[in-house]
């Protein structure tokens, strides 16, 4: 079996729906942010580790990460929402992992990052719903390529979307037996 990668924009729900999943698959759960702050000697987030180190230098790194993640074998990982900005990570994502697109509503998204007070760094200062869509924009293309189409956490329980993806994998043949 391989690992199950969960990418999406920020807010989308990639860690929540990752633990329950991973619970329900009776799988390690693998949080790639915190697994990159867990590097840094002086950074608290992976959001302040981006901001110290700079976007190249941070995907370098993101990348290795994933690698040695995934090389862990089976679970459920987390991806930033913004792996897919590295060449690198999305062919580790496409060759070593089933990977899960989870998005959400525009307006969804924005109201969680709102309730969300993890640091996270912004592009050049734009106020969130700009951002959202240049990210959006970018990004969607990529998730829809690495995966079999979105999973929509838009107003849905966890345990909803816990039965719904564990029937994809069954399914598709990413593996929930």
């Amino acid at each position: 079996m391989k690992p199950i990668a969960l990418v999406g924009l920020r807010c989308a729900g990639k860690s929540s729906v990752g633990r329950a999943l991973a619970a329900a698959l009776e799988l390690p759960f693998v949080d790639l942010d915190e697994e990159l702050a867990a590097r840094s000697a002086s950074a608290e987030s992976a959001g302040a580790l981006l901001e110290e180190l700079g976007e190249p230098a941070f995907r370098e790194l993101e990348a290795a990460t994933l690698a040695e993640c995934l090389a862990r074998g089976p679970q459920v990982l987390a991806t930033g929402g913004g792996a897919v900005e590295s060449p690198e990570s999305c062919e580790l994502l496409r060759s070593d992992a089933y990977v899960i697109w989870l998005d959400a509503s525009e307006e969804e998204l924005l109201a969680r990052r709102a309730a969300d007070d993890t640091p996270r760094p912004l592009l050049g200062g734009l106020d969130p719903r700009e951002e959202l869509t240049i990210l959006s924009e970018r990004r969607r293309p990529i998730y829809e390529s690495l995966s079999r189409g979105p999973v929509d956490t838009t107003a849905r329980s966890l345990e909803e979307l816990v039965e719904e993806l564990v029937e994809r994998l069954r399914n598709e043949g990413g593996s929930a037996d």
